[in-house]
């Protein structure tokens, strides 16, 4: 897959980069967007995906957000710290914006979303307000942020339940930005602040919640292994939503499908991942 690297910059002054392939002809492009503590070109699942796209024809746009790595520093105007130890969800919208008006300023309108993890529920909240703009999207995994959900896993609910607290004590104390050592929903270094925005905020963020707002042609894929034995933001996440979906108008536009053997990160499942995406746009 040929291509050059590329970068665009927020209306807030993050400068994000990316990775661009155009065929001669293109019409469609597909942006690709990373999980948590990722970035445009580490994901191994995101690369083969972009080169199925553009071994079919498609442009592809590999891209950061602002959640990209772990933590890092902007390089752009705005001097500040980014990763996802410090992101917000709502936040990521602006990048997404960025990157669709780095398309569009080149003459592309014909653009289509995929997004692994967290990314793909980044991808979510712009399809929702964004419409018009996105030809059709796939959600590979997006995990669903719900309080209640987290507070009831059977094995991690009490761990969730401390960490939420002290997540709360410390932005009420005045500590929005201390990091925390955390262990549930993922092992990692987290600001108080990011925490409670990803994880303490209800059902702001859950996927079931939205579903019925998107108005373009999506596909859902899960993972079996996540599907059946995974905590409690994934466990049945597949059958609830296809629950909500399939009874409400929007049920036309909308692909539910659960990849056999596969977990968060398709390991042992790529091909069945990738057969499923290509019957799919095809």
């Amino acid at each position: 897959m040929l291509g050059s690297l590329v970068q665009t910059t927020t209306s807030d002054g993050i400068q994000l980069h990316g990775f661009l392939s155009l065929p001669e002809r293109c019409e469609e492009v597909w942006i690709l967007v990373h999980g948590v503590n990722s970035n445009f070109y580490s994901s191994t699942l995101l690369f083969e995906l972009a080169n199925f796209f553009a071994s079919s024809g498609f442009g592809v746009l590999l891209v950061n957000t602002r959640g990209h790595d772990i933590l890092s520093f902007n390089s752009g105007p705005t001097p500040m710290r980014v990763g996802s130890q410090i992101e917000t969800i709502s936040s990521c919208q602006q990048d997404m914006d960025a990157w669709f008006r780095f398309l569009n300023t080149r003459g592309i309108h014909h653009v289509s979303l995929l997004g692994h993890s967290l990314g793909a529920l980044k991808c979510c909240l712009w399809v929702i307000e964004n419409s018009k703009r996105v030809k059709r999207w796939i959600a590979v995994s997006p995990p669903r942020l719900n309080t209640k959900l987290l507070l009831e896993d059977p094995e991690r609910g009490s761990v969730f339940h401390e960490h939420l607290r002290d997540a709360v004590e410390l932005c009420a104390a005045g500590n929005p930005d201390r990091v925390m050592k955390v262990r549930f929903p993922l092992p990692m270094w987290i600001c108080a602040a990011t925490y409670v925005d990803k994880y303490g905020s209800g059902d702001k963020y859950d996927y079931v919640a939205l579903a019925n707002s998107i108005q373009v042609p999506s596909l859902w894929t899960f993972g079996q292994l996540e599907v059946e034995k995974g905590s409690s933001n994934f466990k049945d996440a597949h059958r609830v939503l296809s629950e909500v979906l399939f009874t409400t108008e929007t049920s036309a536009r909308q692909n539910v499908r659960v990849i056999a053997n596969a977990d968060h990160s398709y390991g042992e499942a790529r091909r069945s991942l990738i057969q499923c995406v290509r019957e799919w746009v095809e």
